[in-house]
């Protein structure tokens, strides 16, 4: 266990230096522990909305300290194990598997999420092994699919129940695929058509390009008593408000995007006068992960075909680039490592 034995080691990854700025640099990963994987990392995949927030410096959270630059990015990776600790229990050496991130190493001066690095030092209970039709590329979307499928999961769903998914971005094409198996007829709406047009290739929705038309007006004209389901991924208190108006008498609602400053307050009296159920997902579970990955073996929850970028890692900045201006058109980017 030659890694285990010399301790602190230096590995390849993604650090965001200050705002707007992206480097592929080396990094020191700690020293494993007994408890301890090591794993090869083969693809990470960018969560495209908290990262765009993360390298404009922008990420606030509640009661929690303002992110600190310089900021190791990235939160979902797939790999091998290539060493394990000597009480590590039911992982081996050359498993394949899920790793959320790295271990934040000792004296690293900044904040660390360390998803995108080559090598991770894992609590073992952290990773999660890959059933044999499951690609490390694949696991490396896992945990946005998670989210994506939490949301999706919050309401009571009858058979043909309606629901429109607002944001055809990632989580709402992971939403809108999980609303589908559970028995919903989904309404996807987004305004681009490039977007809804992978949504109505590889979910059964039906696809809304709301550009320059009036969404909740459309549907409250084709479903007259109000829609059932609500899920609002984009992250604005306008559309959160549109949500509503479109929302039958003792709806549901899914706040499943991230609701930065103001776009985070909510009238509530919107919710009461129709006595709706609100659900705010947030996270991840091992549970949620789990049933997530075996959604994506099963097939119900594609992942691999909303990849519309597959990046070198030696090419990441670019990849950033086109978050922030959007240059390009896009929806999943991963990174090989290999």
């Amino acid at each position: 266990m030659e890694f285990f034995m010399t301790g602190t080691r230096k590995s390849t990854g993604v650090i965001f230096p200050e705002p707007g700025r992206v480097v592929i640099d080396d990094v020191d990963i700690p020293a494993m522990g007994p408890e301890d994987v090591l794993v090869e990392i083969e693809h990470t995949s960018i969560s495209n909305g908290t990262e765009r927030w993360c390298l404009k410096g922008q990420l606030n959270l509640p009661d929690q300290p303002p992110m600190e630059f310089p900021h190791v990015p990235g939160y979902q990776a797939g790999g091998t194990v290539i060493e394990t600790g000597p009480e590590v229990e039911n992982i081996r050496k050359g498993d394949r598997v899920f790793s959320r991130n790295c271990r934040r190493p000792d004296g690293w001066k900044g904040s660390w999420w360390g998803g995108h690095i080559k090598h991770h030092v894992s609590d073992y209970k952290t990773v999660i092994k890959l059933p044999d039709d499951v690609s490390t590329y694949e696991a490396s979307t896992l945990l946005l699919a998670q989210v994506g499928y939490n949301g999706a999961s919050k309401p009571a769903v009858k058979p043909g129940a309606s629901a429109v998914v607002i944001g055809a971005g990632l989580l709402g094409q992971y939403a809108s695929q999980v609303l589908c198996h559970r028995g919903a007829h989904v309404t996807i709406a987004d305004i681009s058509e490039e977007r809804l047009e992978i949504a109505n290739k590889y979910s059964d929705v039906e696809v809304f390009n709301c550009a320059g038309k009036d969404l909740a007006a459309c549907m409250r004209d084709k479903y007259p008593d109000g829609v059932a389901i609500v899920l609002e991924t984009a992250s604005s208190s306008k559309t959160v408000r549109m949500a509503i108006d479109m929302l039958a008498y003792e709806g549901q609602l899914i706040l499943n995007g991230f609701y930065p400053g103001t776009e985070g307050l909510i009238d509530w009296h919107w919710l009461r006068v129709k006595e709706i159920t609100t659900y705010c997902p947030n996270s991840r579970t091992r549970a949620r992960l789990e049933a997530a990955l075996r959604l994506i073996q099963q097939g119900h929850l594609k992942v691999k075909e909303l990849v519309t970028h597959e990046v070198g890692i030696k090419d990441a900045s670019e990849a950033y680039s086109m978050l922030l201006d959007r240059s390009a058109k896009f929806l999943g980017i991963v990174f090989n490592w290999q």
